[in-house]
C-alpha cells in the first residue's frame, strides 16, 4: 500500500475585540503549541463530526482519506 502524507496550512484569525473576555483570557494563557493543538483538534472534530471525511471517501474504490497523527 502506498501512503502519502500531506498537509493543509490553515490560518486562524482571532478578533480579540469580539472574543468573549473569559475565552480570551484563557486562550492567552496557552503557549503557541497548545493553541495550535487546540485549534487542530477543533478542526479535526468538525471534519469528522460533520461527516466531511466520510463524504470525501464516499464511492471511493482506490484510496481512502484519513486524519493522521501528529
Amino acid at each position: 500500500m502506498i501512503t502519502l502524507n500531506h498537509s493543509i496550512n490553515l490560518v486562524t484569525e482571532i478578533d480579540e475585540f469580539k472574543m468573549p473576555a473569559h475565552l480570551l483570557n484563557t486562550f492567552l494563557t496557552l503557549n503557541e503549541f497548545q493553541m495550535e493543538q487546540m485549534l487542530r483538534g477543533a478542526f479535526v472534530a468538525a471534519l469528522i463530526g460533520e461527516g466531511f471525511i466520510d463524504k470525501l471517501n464516499e464511492n471511493n474504490q482506490w484510496a481512502t482519506l484519513k486524519v493522521g497523527d501528529n
